[in-house]
């Protein structure tokens, strides 16, 4: 259970590391990286499995897997760029592809990875201290949209924020 803790400490610090050095094109890809690959290695350390009809929660878990990095796919596609940190913030307002329906679906395709993932794996400790990595992600996309975005875009983003969801479809 330590290591998960540690994994959630770890994960929040990369964020406020991708948060503060988002300019920085150097820590980017390692931050990204880690944001991606610091849930999922929490399943590897011993802690207790679910007891639980396991093989439809491995058939659920695939799906959300799936249909989260059809989602990374898409948004990325959108962007029109190859961008190395999820936590980037395009030059002009995004409002094509998945982006006409979601504010965030890049963290929500991260969000269901990790919820898949930790589905597959049926481990307690990640799933439970994964919820605390979930709303550090609402967090991150929160403070993203009110301290970057309204003052980046103004008037722009009012009107798209009132006309999409931030994770669900309005």
């Amino acid at each position: 259970m330590l290591i998960q803790i540690l994994i959630v400490v770890l994960f929040a610090l990369n964020l406020w590391l991708l948060w503060s050095l988002r300019k920085n094109t150097a820590y980017s890809f390692l931050g990204s990286f880690l944001l991606v690959v610091l849930p999922l290695v929490s399943v590897f350390f011993d802690q207790p499995r679910f007891a639980l009809d396991f093989f439809w929660w491995r058939v659920a878990g695939v799906i959300a897997i799936i249909l989260g990095v059809g989602l990374l796919i898409w948004a990325k596609m959108a962007i029109g760029k190859m961008i190395t940190n999820v936590a980037a913030i395009p030059d002009s307002l995004v409002t094509s592809g998945p982006y006409a329906y979601l504010r965030h679906p890049m963290y929500l395709g991260l969000i269901f990875i990790n919820v898949g993932w930790w589905w597959v794996w049926a481990a307690v400790y990640s799933f439970y201290f994964g919820m605390f990595i979930l709303v550090l992600f609402w967090v991150q996309a929160y403070l993203e949209e009110k301290l970057i975005l309204d003052k980046q875009f103004g008037d722009q983003y009012a009107a798209y924020r009132r006309a999409t969801g931030m994770f669900w479809i309005k």
